[in-house]
């Protein structure tokens, strides 16, 4: 009954004094009513925190908690898992939004990734994306998708990655090694910041394979000139346990961008209105200077591109994908589109993207063998062991040497430091589905718990029969042994024992959601491992890194573009392989 219709049943010489009463009960039943309408509302059946839909901000309250004290969104999201005793269950994070639905159990959440064809890339990313412009990773799955990982098809081939990508790659762990070498001379026994490294170097790997030769600025060498011309004497004194704060070389304003790009990104990703968001930050000043510049450098760099293919030659990224372009029209009967926004943008997601995950593993690598002085040794000894012809002649390992040598340890502690680093993948459902027998309607968000039971938290039971008949007829990989404790980096996770005594590494010893998995999974994974494989035994080979202050440490990461560690220190140690070697 509407009020007016309340207050003619009163009477119209009824005194206001009188009516007020019924008005105020009357506004305050509605706006209960519109309140109890807009409460969080569960799917059917799927468990939940029961206090969660007493209040508009359903689980938010509790994450924010959770967050305050030092934990971390992934682990959050394992925990509700684990609480709830349910392999799927739903939270509530948005409000006036469909739940969240968890998928913690990874035999599903592979099923899903890679044989559900009614998941795919949730809008909310596509969105959050938007810095990136018009690029593969936006699109939904189907023709405009297929079309654009086809340019991409020999980029990940082992012929460009090992006889392109992996020479310069090596030269650039080489450039890394003189900077840690100078880094830990003027350090004279602390520890200092090794963040801003690892993205140098990453990011001259990824220039080159985006541009190739016809890109020739550095982000590395400019900070290997700053620091060979500083003396000890330039290092404010302090405790052995302080930090050294080095000067930063400044970056090439294009090179700078990808940095800035990279903020933007990390932003929109965790905004619970990314739209909004990029539209704000697309307005200021710096942002749109910084679009100016990005097109800029990419119309000159597709100018090149074309004279080379022209020229009958193709051999960084860019070229390729001409070169695919080119072979795609012809067959096509159509002209080549080499000049558009698409193939810029395309090949702008490569440096932007790559060196930001890729230094990240880095990172998180180089932390866990700092943390397990025994892990790092037993790396150490693998190395000098296996290629022993380095040793005997001081020197580094060639490219060659680390490309062809089988390190099965080294393989095992890059997923071991991935499967604790991951970062959550999210789909959405484009049609009505289930998943283990739990009911789930379209364009809802499904999260793969990579942080949470099975993975680094004890499994929660799951009922076989409710899985999909592709998820049943899909040989399983193994499951982790949950009487230790999931959350210790042990590498030997991942190791097989053979009959003459060796082991060898095996990917499917248990589960990880590290690139993700599917036609959708990392698309840079093998220049990603690749890259991981060459630098991070050149740094083994070289220092040993030594325990840090309590207060430098710590496995805290913040979750975005990919999972970041919030500290990033060593206190290397310059070591003499020939003395060490370990027979």
């Amino acid at each position: 009954m509407a009020l007016r219709e309340i207050l003619s049943l009163l009477g119209d010489d009824m005194p206001w004094s009188l009516a007020a009463p019924f008005v105020v009960v009357f506004v305050s039943a509605s706006l209960c009513l519109v309140y109890r309408r807009i409460l969080p509302r569960p799917l059917p059946g799927i468990p939940y925190n029961a206090g969660a839909i007493k209040s508009l901000w359903g689980d938010q309250p509790a994450l924010a908690g959770y967050l305050s004290t030092g934990g971390e969104f992934s682990t959050w999201l394992g925990r509700q898992s684990l609480k709830m005793g349910s392999p799927v269950c739903q939270v509530f994070v948005q409000p006036f939004k469909m739940p969240w639905i968890l998928v913690a159990d990874f035999h599903e959440a592979q099923d899903i990734l890679m044989r559900r064809p009614e998941f795919d890339k949730p809008q909310f990313l596509i969105d959050a994306l938007q810095g990136l412009g018009d690029f593969h990773a936006r699109y939904k799955m189907g023709d405009a998708f297929k079309a654009r990982r086809q340019l991409r098809q020999d980029l990940m081939a082992p012929n460009y990655l090992n006889n392109y990508v992996g020479p310069f790659l090596h030269s650039k762990a080489l450039d890394l090694i003189k900077l840690l070498e100078v880094k830990t001379d003027l350090a004279n026994g602390r520890p200092f910041n090794f963040r801003e490294d690892y993205t140098r170097t990453v990011l001259d790997v990824m220039l080159h394979h985006t541009f190739g030769e016809d890109y020739d600025e550095s982000a590395l060498e400019p900070q290997l000139e700053l620091l060979r011309h500083m003396t000890p004497s330039l290092i404010p004194e302090s405790g052995v346990d302080e930090p050294v704060k080095f000067a930063e070389a400044p970056r090439s304003f294009f090179i700078e961008l990808l940095h800035e790009t990279a903020e933007v990104l990390e932003r929109t990703t965790v905004s619970p209105t990314p739209r909004l968001s990029f539209w704000w930050w697309s307005k200021q000043s710096w942002y749109k200077k910084i679009d100016l510049e990005k097109n800029r450098v990419l119309k000159k760099q597709l100018r090149k591109a074309a004279r080379n293919l022209e020229a009958g030659t193709a051999r960084s990224a860019l070229d390729h994908m001409m070169m695919r372009e080119k072979v795609a029209a012809e067959k096509q009967g159509r002209e080549p589109q080499l000049f558009t926004q698409g193939m810029a943008d395309e090949i702008f997601s490569d440096p932007m993207t790559g060196h930001h995950t890729t230094s990240s593993a880095l990172a998180w690598i180089t932390k866990y063998l700092t943390g397990y002085p025994q892990t790092q040794s037993k790396l150490r000894q693998e190395l000098y062991s296996t290629i022993t012809e380095a040793v005997d002649e001081k020197r580094l390992p060639t490219f060659e040497e680390l490309r062809r040598a089988r390190l099965p340890y080294l393989e095992a502690v890059i997923e071991e430091a991935r499967r604790l680093t991951p970062f959550v993948i999210v789909r959405e459902t484009a049609e009505d589905t289930e998943i283990l027998g739990y009911k789930v309607p379209k364009g809802v968000q499904c999260l793969m718990v990579s942080a949470g039971p099975g993975i680094t938290m004890p499994s929660v039971p799951v009922n076989e029969k409710t899985r999909s008949e592709s998820s049943k007829l899909a040989k399983p990989w193994g499951k982790w042994d949950e009487s230790r404790d999931l959350k210790l980096f042990e590498p030997e996770r991942w190791l097989k024992p053979r009959e003459d005594g060796k082991v060898d590494f095996d990917a499917t010893s248990g589960p990880q959601l590290g690139f993700g998995m599917g036609t959708r999974q990392c698309w840079g994974r093998r220049l990603a491992q690749l890259m991981l494989r060459t630098v991070i035994p050149l740094v083994v080979w070289e220092f040993e890194m030594l325990e840090i202050p309590e207060k430098l440490g710590g496995y805290i990461g913040i979750d975005g573009i990919s999972r970041e560690p919030v500290n990033a220190f060593a206190r290397l140690r310059k070591l003499d392989p020939s003395a060490l070697r370990l027979s």
